[in-house]
């Protein structure tokens, strides 16, 4: 009797582990997407950013720098 509610049991821990586990792949992709699309759109406005500036300045420099490169949504970014 213990032997077979011990089986059911670790099934059931598998079946659990499984989801759990793809899950988490999931989540792994998302982030990676949201950091690979931040990341091409912060270069396309830094580089914008920078074309405007010099026009509207006659050659002036502005640059946008993140602040944290490896987490851009924790530390946001600065203008200088």
């Amino acid at each position: 009797m213990q032997d077979a509610q011990f089986l059911k049991r670790a099934k059931e821990l598998d079946e659990v582990t499984e989801r759990r586990n793809t899950m988490k792949s999931h989540y792994e992709m998302a982030c990676k997407r949201r950091l690979d699309e931040f990341t091409a759109g912060f270069r396309t406005i830094t580089d914008k950013l920078k074309e405007m500036y010099q026009m509207i300045t006659l050659g002036g420099d502005a640059e946008l720098e993140l602040v944290d490169s490896f987490n851009p949504f924790v530390e946001g970014i600065v203008f200088r």
